[in-house]
């Protein structure tokens, strides 16, 4: 943005004809150009068929304002007048980048000459003038001086695939000077996809867009009021540096095919103005999205052919004479219409914006003072009437929305054309007057947002904030349209009334134009200032927001050593801030019995760098427990620490090597005491058999003190505990197993390889088909009391009748089931016993304690 225009390289930038303007030039029905079959654009606006009415002029010059030409290309040279240049760097008007070269061969690559590519035109006056540097940016002043400089050397088209979002008056000076010389504009509409860039967004310049094979625009290609025509922009094959060729895409691609349509009409009707030429393109163009002209493709596709062949018309918005016929009048545009005793209104429709201001210039060909009146209708306003009569200019007030205009020829006048060219300005922001310090609009909250805008030139909004206790500001301007350029400015009123300004906040681009700042505060009154980079006025508005957060208190401090500890009770949230790398937050806690004591961080400010560590009373100088990672497994949702503690005194350590003091941590110490070594048994059923077998070696909880007794038991985890049972019960069991079997799912290394082996080979367990133990698999009710049968060598018989009522007579465990029910050594649930259910660990554990009277 700022002063510089650029080229667009992904997407760029009244006469009753008779037969008798028309100029005979040859034609074709098609070319002989080598790559004709690559350029399908040109089918795609229908050159190929205006060539057999049109295909070259001569006669009159086209101005290309670019990066130069590649004047020793053979299918350019032919048509290239000398160049200027305008770029002090430069030596000459040779192009040094290839943008200028690609646009121009578009334009005027030499046609039907066996070689290469054809143009739109074949033959023609193409004047380079190079105001791109070789980077193909330039100066907006410079490009203005181009367009003089074309004017001057008689130039009657002019193609600039250049665009800028900054308005210049030089630029605008150009632009009308170049109307009231006769001569044609044509430029790219812009790659930000946003609004139609600079020069194409002037009225009298014809603003192009770009589409792809299947007429859709292009995604880059910008939109808005202001564009007029579309053309193809995605792989347009043309010519390169160096002789050679290839695509290149872009409304840069596409604006030279207009520039080229525009010449061909010139060949055929030579007296026409530039008004004419472009209401002539836009009344032939071929409509791509909503009846008429629409804000998205303008009034649609190129049609070189209807453009060359069709009659122009004075009036091609017809009919429109009723309100529910009424064409689009974009703002910042130009309309043509007849009025007259057989058509005495025109109706049109008003897309406006913003709450502002539509100004309406008029061109009128009536001798009367005041020929017509224009009446403006705005949603909830009172209609207005104003009468119009050559070169008036009338403004009315007009309320975001649609509003629609109705003109009416005044009676007793004879019909008349006329030319309607609109301009809007933006409305006063609800903050206005704030243009000074003095009156500068103050903000009152933690959490602000403020709309504003630049309606004139030179506007300046300016804001103040009181700051009662020290934090961080962040503010941030968001403009709604990359044609607003804002920076941004922060400074503290002193002691003295003077105030000291931070360096301006200017870091925003075409492409995020938004202005950040972030910074830390301390009591006292600021001023922001925001303004427009080239003081503009721009049509949009900016979002100022405001965000004030101020450092946490940290209720705990001082708790910096051991010494002045903070309380921790168990469950309780404990908060806190580490504002610099050396901060430690200290905390205890009293362990009343021997627990299971976790710690968990619900929430940390950071993503890293948070530490902690676990001190008994009696030593400080080795933790029991630290880690590094207490952000991330807060993050996660994991304990932080967790280990068993006997009674006692013990110390947190807090610190961070990032520091934060804009939000606290969260931090809760947990006891759980412990049962048998356990905290997870203390109301369970099985807690009296769980205790005894745990202090007799036989099972074994786990690491987080828990013993799970709700958990599957696997067929090794069982064989294990059986194992065990028997030689606490001082029964011969050998130390390792020694038989000769092998199986394929139980290797030596694993675990419970002797516990399984011993157990087979004794006959407890047993196996499956393939030599198969599956060790890991759970045990079923009916596997446990078959194995502990076996173990205890229980005669086994079938009975004549069940105790369970899922367990039949015939069932393969029935005997053991009966058998050890009959002893009271296991349970089954009322009248079932689920003999394919898991075993949990502690029906194991219990059945273990009554089958050995442990």
């Amino acid at each position: 943005m700022r002063k510089w225009i650029q080229a667009v390289f992904a997407v760029a930038v009244g006469i009753t004809m008779t037969i008798a303007d028309v100029q005979p030039t040859m034609a074709a029905d098609a070319t002989n150009d080598r790559y004709i079959d690559n350029q399908q654009h040109l089918f795609q606006i229908r050159a190929d068929k205006a060539w057999k009415t049109v295909n070259s002029n001569t006669s009159t010059t086209i101005a290309v304002l670019d990066t130069g030409a590649d004047y020793n290309h053979p299918d350019l040279k032919g048509n290239l007048l000398p160049g200027i240049n305008l770029v002090p760097s430069a030596r000459s008007a040779q192009d040094d980048n290839g943008h200028g070269t690609e646009v121009i061969g578009v334009l005027a690559a030499k046609g039907n000459n066996g070689i290469g590519v054809s143009g739109v035109l074949w033959n023609a006056k193409v004047l380079p003038i190079k105001v791109l540097d070789k980077k193909a940016v330039a100066d907006l002043d410079l490009v203005a001086q181009g367009i003089n400089t074309a004017l001057d050397r008689g130039a009657k088209v002019i193609l600039m695939s250049v665009s800028s979002m900054s308005y210049s008056r030089a630029l605008t000076n150009a632009i009308n000077r170049a109307e009231a010389n006769g001569a044609v504009l044509v430029a790219a509409s812009g790659n930000e996809g946003n609004r139609v860039a600079y020069p194409a967004a002037y009225p009298t310049v014809i603003a192009v867009g770009g589409v792809k094979s299947n007429n859709e625009p292009i995604y880059e290609s910008n939109s808005g009021p202001e564009l007029n025509l579309m053309a193809p922009g995605l792989n347009v094959y043309t010519t390169k540096l160096g002789g050679t060729y290839g695509s290149f895409s872009g409304t840069s691609a596409a604006a030279p095919q207009v520039a080229g349509a525009a010449a061909l009409i010139m060949a055929r009707y030579p007296k026409l103005k530039p008004i004419d030429v472009r209401q002539l393109l836009y009344q032939t163009a071929t409509n791509l999205g909503e009846s008429g002209w629409d804000k998205r493709t303008g009034y649609g596709l190129l049609n070189v052919e209807k453009a060359v062949t069709s009659q122009m018309s004075n009036d091609f918005l017809e009919p429109n004479n009723v309100l529910s016929r009424a064409k689009a009048f974009p703002i910042e545009t130009q309309i043509r219409g007849n009025l007259g005793p057989n058509d005495t209104a025109d109706w049109f429709k008003m897309d406006v914006p913003y709450d502002g201001r539509v100004s309406l210039t008029a061109s009128v060909n009536s001798t009367v003072s005041s020929p017509m009146a224009a009446t403006f209708y705005s949603e909830n306003r009172t209609p207005v009437t104003h009468y119009i009569g050559n070169g008036d200019t009338i403004t009315v007030s007009a309320k975001a929305g649609r509003m629609d205009i109705r003109l009416v020829r005044n009676g007793g006048v004879n019909a008349f054309s006329y030319v309607l060219t609109s301009k809007f300005s933006i409305n006063p922001d609800r903050n206005e007057p704030n243009d000074t310090m003095g009156t500068a609009r103050p903000l009152v909250g933690n959490q602000i947002s403020v709309n504003g805008s630049f309606h004139g030139e030179g506007d300046q909004d300016w804001f103040s904030y009181y700051v009662r206790e020290y934090g961080h500001l962040d503010v941030s301007v968001t403009p709604d349209n990359k044609r607003m350029d804002p920076v941004l400015a922060i400074g503290k009123q002193e002691q003295g009334k003077s105030t000291t300004w931070d360096s301006l906040y200017d870091n925003g681009d075409r492409d995020n134009p938004t202005e950040r700042a972030q910074k830390e505060v301390s009591p006292g009154k600021y001023f922001l200032r925001v303004s427009e980079y080239e003081q503009n006025a721009v049509n949009g508005e900016y979002r100022l927001d405001l965000s004030f957060t101020p450092v946490k208190k940290d209720v705990n401090e001082p708790n910096d050593t051991y010494r002045q500890a903070s309380q921790l009770a168990g469950g309780t949230v404990m908060t806190g801030t580490l504002p610099t790398a050396t901060d430690s937050d200290w905390f205890q806690f009293t362990v009343s019995a021997e627990s299971y004591v976790y710690i968990r961080a619900p929430f940390v400010p950071v993503s890293s760098g948070v530490r902690i560590a676990l001190y008994n009373e009696n030593n400080f100088n080795y933790a029991l427990a630290s880690t590094n990672e207490v952000a991330e497994q807060s993050d996660q949702g994991k304990e932080i620490l967790g280990l068993r503690l006997k009674p006692g005194k013990y110390y947190i350590r807090l610190n961070s090597g990032v520091p934060f003091k804009y939000d606290a941590y969260r931090l809760t110490v947990n006891q759980q005491i412990l049962v048998g070594g356990y905290r997870d048994i203390s109301s369970h059923w099985a807690r009296p058999e769980i205790v005894r077998l745990s202090n007799r070696g036989i099972v074994k909880g786990f690491d987080d003190a828990t013993f799970k007794p709700n958990q599957a038991v696997t067929r090794a985890q069982f064989a294990t505990m059986l194992i065990q049972a028997m030689r606490s019960d001082g029964l011969p069991v050998a130390s390792s197993y020694t038989g000769k079997t092998t199986f394929r799912d139980l290797s030596k290394k694993h675990w419970a390889y002797n516990s399984m082996g011993i157990a087979y080979q004794v006959g407890i367990m047993k196996g499956y088909p393939n030599k198969q133990m599956k060790p890991d698999q759970p045990i079923t009710r009916a596997e446990m009391a078959s194995m502990i049968a076996r173990a205890h060598n229980v005669l086994l018989y079938k009975r004549s009748t069940s105790s369970y009522r899922d367990v039949s007579t015939s069932h393969w465990a029935s005997p053991a089931i009966e058998a050890l029910t009959s002893r009271n050594w296991l349970n089954g649930y009322g009248v079932t016993f689920k003999p394919q259910g898991i075993a949990t660990r502690a029906e194991v554990v219990v059945l273990i304690t009554k089958a050995y009277k442990f």
